[in-house]
């Protein structure tokens, strides 16, 4: 692991910030360990909707029909 200083990290911080994605770097204050730059590591996220049936499932069933509510509320504006 590479190891710099405050300072150098400050002078230089896009290029250490670019090399930390290939190997962890520790940055140390006055020779003291304070933080360690490493690659930062995505999880790929699960689709909305795994299962079409399973959400239907899930959902409430009303046994009115929508498109007769909206309407009437429609024509009483």
């Amino acid at each position: 692991m590479k190891t710099i200083s405050l300072k150098q990290l400050h002078a230089r911080t896009g290029y250490w910030a670019r090399s930390a994605q290939k190997q962890p770097i520790i940055v140390t204050d006055r020779g003291e360990k304070i933080v360690t730059l490493q690659r930062h590591v995505t999880n790929p996220r699960a689709p909305a909707v795994i299962d079409l049936a399973a959400r239907l499932k899930w959902m409430p069933v009303s046994p009115a029909d929508s498109t007769i509510f909206i309407s009437e509320n429609r024509d009483g504006r």
